[in-house]
């Protein structure tokens, strides 16, 4: 490791030195219910206009999960030999998947919160229980189980919700309609300082790692070509903690923006 790395390094271990507080937060061990909506709060009347399908607990359960995975990333990358010595483990590409699945995470939780407007975080709450509706049925087909709701009861219960909330009948499937990951998180990260577009860029750099795409093995890490013939080449690939420091930043800066927003949205009138 040269020296730029291991500032690198040094910089990435003390950001991820947050992920206990977060989780204890999250959990409840040192804020009690911290995930709780206050009566007569702007999250409360979302909440009673999308119940039984929270705004609140889709919101609060994407930010545990996007502290989860900051949770293994911790785990992976610090060995602890004793108490007086730790080793850092660098992943080439599975460490980039876990900072992914808190960048997103993160930013489905500050998309569904961020929004000034009622009915657009009712939309995208809603938006977002079709897609888990279908994803039911899908997974239930696959294994040749039968829901204990059929699809099309479970659909026509968001519609009404959606209808009740002031959705417009004649465009209701597309005020129902998912949008792709790639919009969630652009749009999630416009919530905070750093942009939608990095926050894009970050995410999508982590999705390439996770997919194991050439273009980010070679992009993205470090490499070193062991021998070539005319027509290939044999590559060591190792890890670069700068990309891992600045993503891993990235995600905890949009998991803080999405509990701040949880705050703001949650407290009392």
């Amino acid at each position: 490791m040269d020296e730029e790395e291991e500032h690198h390094l040094r910089a990435l271990l003390t950001t991820l030195e947050q992920v206990e507080a977060l989780w204890e937060f999250t959990s409840g061990n040192r804020t009690p219910a911290p995930w709780k909506v206050h009566p007569g709060s702007s999250l409360a009347l979302d909440d009673a206009l999308t119940h039984p399908h929270r705004v609140s607990h889709a919101a609060w359960t994407a930010v545990t999960v996007a502290v989860d995975h900051l949770i293994a990333l911790r785990a992976t990358l610090v060995r602890e030999e004793s108490p007086e010595h730790a080793s850092a483990v660098l992943h080439t590409h599975a460490q980039a998947s876990l900072v992914r699945g808190v960048i997103e995470n993160a930013a489905r939780a500050a998309w569904l919160l961020g929004p000034d407007e009622r009915l657009v975080r009712v939309q995208r709450r809603l938006a977002l229980q079709v897609k888990e509706v279908k994803d039911s049925t899908k997974l239930h087909s696959r294994f040749k189980a039968k829901p204990s709701r059929d699809e099309e009861t479970r659909l026509n219960e968001v519609r009404r919700l959606a209808l009740a909330a002031g959705a417009p009948a004649d465009t209701l499937k597309a005020f129902l309609t998912t949008p792709q990951y790639t919009k969630i998180v652009e749009e999630g990260g416009d919530y905070s300082k750093l942009g939608g577009q990095l926050i894009l860029t970050f995410w999508g750099a982590c999705s390439s790692l996770a997919h194991g795409d050439i273009n980010g093995t070679l992009g993205l890490l470090r490499y070193e070509i062991v021998s070539q013939d005319d027509e290939t080449a044999l590559t060591r690939v190792t890890g670069n903690f700068s990309m891992l420091r600045y993503t891993a930043q990235a995600g905890i800066h949009l998991v803080d923006r999405a509990l701040n927003l949880y705050a703001q949205r949650s407290a009392g009138p």
